[in-house]
């Protein structure tokens, strides 16, 4: 079973960057990051932490190695509710 640390609050320069540039594409729009080929929305409900979540998956290099990062927009809030880092 995969780990999900969250990186909403992380101290490390490098998610931070992630995290940051994360928000700032989704600031943009969620019609534009559901038509991305960066971000691959999960449909399984078992992924959802609330009735509003909207679940994606993306990949960033982190240290010179690709990681997996699974982000959670509450589609009624419109916002970003937390980033995890998937290991």
């Amino acid at each position: 079973m995969a780990q999900h640390i969250s990186i909403k609050n992380s101290e490390l320069k490098g998610l931070q960057k992630i995290y940051n540039n994360i928000c700032k594409n989704f600031e943009k729009s969620i019609l534009i990051i559901q038509s991305s080929l960066k971000f691959q929305e999960i449909y399984n409900k078992i992924f959802k932490e609330s009735e509003n979540d909207l679940v994606f998956a993306t990949w960033r290099n982190l240290n010179g190695e690709k990681e997996t990062f699974e982000i959670h927009f509450n589609s009624q809030e419109n916002k970003i509710t937390n980033i995890y880092l998937v290991k």
